[in-house]
């Protein structure tokens, strides 16, 4: 090639270089400046637009300050905006940067094709309706995340990071048609008058107030994976993972939480189904502490419905400690139907099993409880009102449960196995069955509460001892229940009903309101023995009705080994009387446990060998002893009172007003009988009235059956064969006040003191203090005698007494042999009277009175006081000094216990004495006594009286000494010598000084 050409050549050569490199140079300026202004202007409208169309047609509607390109992110939009600016209730998400990545080789194709973006710094704000509180929102924060476009209008979510409330978030999903996801009403806004969106906000708020109580001991880990159609909700999977080391909350704290929730998608039939599990080591709440906790949830829809949820959960624990107690091994499982927007369940099933349950008053194992719910059709049900109170909650369901317990134990109580079952339809509760083994018997119950008229019904059975129990009652119950004692536990058996207060009462008076309405129909039965405040029976049974606050037994039957009683009791609660128609054949004795101390001495007084007869009505009212009545007839076999034994008693007996009356009672004995048209007891005056009342026992035995003092009062009067005697008067129940009582006797042999008399009769007066014997008649020793008495008990030592005694024709011989121990040679015929016009027998000197006596046809001279004369005149002649007595006459005065006597005259063939002088209650003489001798010889008696009148001052003495022991002295001194003649051997005894002996005396005995 020419030189020229070649030149030319690479001229042209370096002037396109040239042009090329400055062409590049060129070009590589625009897009360097192309580049900087896209990454500090902006992408340009026309790229922008078919750019925002692409994110709008992926479901992206962006609002952001610019759209730029940058050299290794590509296309990023800053301060990115999602929603609505004018709603201000719409929750928007906000990013710092957006990057947006295209697809260059659809890009080299000229196609606009997005493959995904990237979030960086995002933050997603939930506005809170404003209130009274300053405005809030909930706010998801730092969020970075990419989310890639797929085909066929698919959104992958890849590593999603955010924080929420101080949780790290973890987000990954799939959403298919997502350009659906603005239509979404979350993104929608909408004023909050608008249902949904109301409901949101509620609940937005109700989880804004909870997270600001919620304090995590480190941060909680939340991971949420979800797949689904964005067309159709009901296609969404979720599944959420939540794990917290340790967290506090307003319902308590938990350690090593964990808490899993899973979304299924909807099936074909259109359901879908939740899943909830919450598991932690510990977890504690106000309410309860829990370890080793296991919660489990699921939730079905049903098909073709999108409000109903059908549930099932199931919860675990190896421990749980509440307030109310502390369980181990429990597991507690649920399955019910209920509306999302009501969390009530409609229906459901719940199953609660527990090894080991304990509360502060009692322990239980192997506790199973189960229950079912249903919504009955609400056609037919009584509507609930106000005054269904808290029922009116569970109107509209129907209820059934069963609880059964293997072992129940507490300090007050022991019992297993126990079952309980139950329904509820309104307005009825109604207990199906209840069973308890108790203390080695069986406890059942059935009945029912209907609500609208707060009737109640029930119906129960116990075998078991209902003295284990008592800890359970009140104090008035337990100190009621304490006086039963069994032997084998009774049976019971009862139905009642009862209306309870209305439901609205906080504060009712139960006694007062369930008290007049409580109805019980029921039977008890004691086989085997029983006790009551330790009276025995052997067997006890009766019906119990109860009805308007009165008590029926209609046929109480007890027995005891000596007989039964058959009986029929009512009382009225609210007059407080009562009514007990009785027929016993048992010991009344048994009852003396029931009585006080001073009633039970009555039954000291008495014993049977054979239990009585007794028909009996009592009625009275509770608490006022004085109203009590009794009306009886009894009749009693071989028993006795007092210690006196009787063989029977018949009477009718009436007590009313604190008189107690004997009608015809009729006593036998082995000594006789006694019978009184009445007896009567009056505790208000405390006296006993005997009517007409008539004996032919032994005196003595009814006198120690009435009472010791009257024995004492009539002991000194013994019959050896029971009189006749009628009686009536009153006789005190203490003391001597106010007797006043009539005998009439009729009868003998009677004694007292020393005298002894075959037959007697006389009428006795008991008056207070004083005893009065009027009438008097007795044979009294072949003679007559009659007399009066009276006896005054008042003075404190010893008995004031007077009488008045006259005898008549009376055999001295049998009388001196009743007075004297001596072997007296007496005879004669004694008539004379003696009146006591004043005495006691504490002293004898306080005797005053009076009598006299007259001796027909009598030996005295035995008598030592009148045989001083008998020697002298038997040494004259043999026989003279035992002449018989043809008359002996005296009439005396009683003065301070001496007797005076100046006209003692004895008149016999030999002699007439005449005494004058005084003998004291002792014995003890000092008198003067005169013999004329042969004074009643027939003719010359006198003549040889005055003839012989020296002689007879010869028989002038002194007489002193006693009355078995006379001493006589001479009134005229004579030589000792003269009268040895007389009486020798008297004469030689008298001159020798002998030592006085001891003096007997012969008075009778003082009465006491």
């Amino acid at each position: 090639m020419p030189p020229r050409r070649k030149s030319r050549f690479w001229r042209i050569c370096r002037i396109y270089f040239r042009r090329f490199r400055i062409t590049v140079w060129l070009v590589v300026l625009v897009l360097l400046g192309s580049l900087l202004y896209l990454n500090q202007v902006g992408l340009p409208g026309f790229v922008k637009r078919p750019l925002l169309e692409r994110l709008r047609a992926r479901g992206l509607d962006l609002q952001f300050s610019r759209l730029r390109l940058r050299w290794y992110q590509g296309i990023v939009a800053d301060n990115v905006r999602f929603g609505q600016p004018d709603e201000p209730l719409s929750p928007s998400l906000t990013v710092a940067e957006l990057q947006v990545r295209l697809n260059y080789r659809a890009l080299t194709r000229f196609r606009l094709q997005l493959d995904s973006v990237m979030l960086r710094q995002g933050r997603l704000r939930l506005p809170l309706a404003q209130t009274s509180q300053p405005a809030r929102e909930l706010a998801v924060e730092n969020i970075q995340s990419e989310l890639r476009f797929l085909p066929n209008d698919q959104w992958m979510l890849e590593n999603f990071k955010a924080g929420f409330a101080g949780a790290n978030i973890r987000l990954s999903g799939v959403v298919t048609n997502a350009s659906a996801v603005r239509d979404w009403e979350l993104f929608g806004g909408g004023p909050p008058t608008s249902l949904p969106a109301a409901v949101w906000q509620k609940r937005l708020r109700g989880l804004a107030d909870t997270l600001e109580r919620i304090h995590f001991s480190a941060p909680p880990e939340l991971r949420l994976d979800f797949r689904g159609d964005a067309r159709d909700l009901q296609s969404f999977s979720v599944l959420m993972l939540l794990a917290a080391p340790g967290a506090e909350t307003p319902w308590g704290a938990v350690s090593q939480g964990r808490f899993t929730a899973r979304l299924l998608p909807a099936a074909t039939n259109g359901s879908y189904r939740a899943e909830l599990n919450l598991e932690a080591a510990d977890a504690q709440t106000r309410w309860a502490a829990i370890t080793n906790f296991l919660l489990g949830i699921h939730f079905d829809s049903l098909a073709g419905l999108t409000n109903p949820v059908i549930g099932s959960l199931k919860l675990s624990a190896a421990q749980v400690q509440t307030r109310w107690g502390s369980g181990s091994n429990a597991v507690f499982t649920a399955q019910w139907l209920h509306s999302i927007t009501n969390p009530i369940p409609i229906s459901g099933h719940g199953l609660l099993r527990c090894d080991f349950a304990q509360t502060e008053s009692a322990n239980a194992t192997g506790v199973q409880f189960s229950a079912d719910l249903a919504e009955p059709a609400l056609a037919g049900l009584p509507p609930g009102d106000a005054s269904w109170g808290w029922w009116t909650n569970l109107q509209p369901y129907a209820l059934a449960w069963d609880c059964r317990v293997r072992e129940l134990r507490s300090p007050k109580l022991q019992a297993g196995p126990l079952a309980c079952g139950g329904t509820w339809r309104a307005p009825r509760l109604t207990v199906t069955n209840l069973q308890a083994k108790l203390y080695g018997g069986q406890f059942a119950l059935h009945g029912g509460l209907d609500v609208a008229t707060r009737a109640v019904n029930a119906s129960l059975a116990s075998d078991f001892d209902p003295q284990r129990i008592s800890p359970l009652l009140t104090e008035g119950g337990r100190r009621w229940l304490a006086d039963f004692a069994w032997e084998t536990p009774p049976r019971l058996k009862a139905d009642l009903s009862l209306t309870l207060p209305a439901w609205t009462n906080r504060q009712p008076d139960w006694q007062a309101e369930l008290q007049p309405g409580l109805a019980l129909q029921g039977e008890f039965n004691f086989e085997r023995g029983g006790v009551y405040r330790q009276v025995h029976v052997t067997t006890a049974r009766s019906h119990v009705i109860y009805s308007n606050l009165c008590l029926d037994l209609p046929d109480l039957t007890l027995t005891r080994p000596e007989g039964g009683v058959a009986a029929v009791y009512h009382s009225d609660g609210r007059t407080r009387n009562f009514y007990w128609r009785i027929a016993s054949t048992v010991d009344p004795r048994c009852l003396r446990p029931l009585l006080d101390k001073p009633q039970q001495q009555g039954f000291d007084l008495v014993s049977f060998t054979q239990p009585p007869v007794l028909q009996a009505e009592i009625w009275g009212r509770a608490h006022e002893p004085e109203l009590i009545g009794i009306k009886a007839r009894v009749a009693l076999t071989n028993f006795t009172f007092r210690g006196e034994a009787a063989t029977g008693l018949q009477t009718a007996v009436q007590y009313t007003n604190k008189l107690l009356q004997f009608f015809e009672p009729r006593v036998q004995c082995s000594t006789g009988q006694a019978s009184a048209d009445g007896v009567a007891a009056d505790f208000k005056a405390q006296f006993v009235y005997l009517t007409n009342g008539f004996s032919t026992a032994e005196p003595m035995v009814i006198a120690r059956a009435i009472g010791p003092h009257i024995a004492r009062t009539i002991e000194p009067y013994r019959f050896s064969r029971p009189p006749t005697a009628h009686v009536y008067g009153t006789i005190p129940l203490h003391g001597n006040d106010g007797a006043n009582l009539h005998f009439e006797l009729d009868g003998g042999p009677f004694h007292w003191w020393k005298f002894h008399v075959p037959q007697i009769s006389g009428q006795v007066h008991w008056a207070g203090e004083r005893l009065t014997l009027t009438a008097v008649q007795a044979d009294f020793y072949q003679g007559k005698a009659v007399g009066t008495a009276r006896f005054d008990f008042a003075p404190k030592r010893g008995t004031d007494f007077q009488l008045a005694l006259a005898t008549t024709n009376s055999l001295l011989q049998a009388l001196m042999s009743d007075l004297s121990a001596h072997t007296n040679h007496v005879e004669g015929r004694l008539s004379g009277s003696l009146v006591v016009s004043s005495a006691n027998t504490e002293q004898w000197q306080s005797v005053d009175g009076y009598g006299e006596v007259d001796l027909r046809d009598g030996l005295i001279w035995d008598i030592p006081v009148f045989g001083i004369f008998s020697p002298v005149l038997n040494g004259l002649s043999p026989g003279l000094g035992n002449s018989r007595a043809s008359a002996a006459t005296c009439s005396f005065v009683i003065t301070n216990g001496v007797i005076f006597s100046d006209d003692l005259d004895i008149r016999s063939t030999a002699m007439r004495l005449q005494y004058r002088g005084t003998v004291d209650l002792q014995g003890r003489l000092n008198a003067r006594v005169e013999a004329g001798l042969l004074r009643d010889v027939w003719l010359v008696g006198p003549l040889v009286s005055t003839v012989l009148w020296p002689v007879t001052k010869m028989f002038e003495y002194r007489v002193t000494g006693t009355l078995n022991e006379p001493q006589t002295e001479p009134v005229f001194i004579i030589p000792r010598i003269v009268l040895l003649p007389f009486h020798p051997f008297r004469t030689l005894k008298g001159m020798v000084t002998e030592q006085p002996g001891p003096t007997s005396t012969n008075a009778p005995p003082a009465n006491k």
